[in-house]
């Protein structure tokens, strides 16, 4: 007779709304070590620009707004690397917007989009 195996997850950190990034990585706090964040190509639903791995101290609004300009992004937030399973530990995604009217995007994102997607 098989067993099933369940895992075991650690709650995730309280939030007043879904999309709100640093106030998810601070409820994570020193557990989120990596954010994988990607940009979602304009017009585009299934295409995703890869802009890096960052601190979770470089992920707040403002900054990613700064750096990146406005658009739909994903952040893949990521733990300690666990040497068992060859991997960082996965915590969740989240995916947030940033008003396009406010932060035009930059010279960094349009270079990355040049790069990986050929426009």
């Amino acid at each position: 007779m098989k067993m099933k195996m369940t895992k075991t997850r650690s709650p995730r950190p309280f939030r007043n709304f879904p999309d709100e990034i640093d106030v998810i990585l601070h409820g994570y706090g020193p557990r989120a070590r990596i954010v994988v964040l990607w940009r979602q190509l304009d017009g585009k639903h299934d295409v995703w620009t890869y802009l890096g791995r960052l601190q979770p101290e470089q992920c707040e609004i403002e900054m990613i707004a700064d750096r990146f300009g406005g658009g739909w992004y994903r952040a893949k937030i990521l733990g300690a690397w666990d040497r068992e399973r060859r991997r960082e530990e996965y915590f969740e995604q989240v995916t947030f917007g940033i008003a396009q009217d406010y932060w035009p995007m930059t010279a960094e994102t349009r270079e990355r989009i040049r790069k990986q997607h050929g426009m």
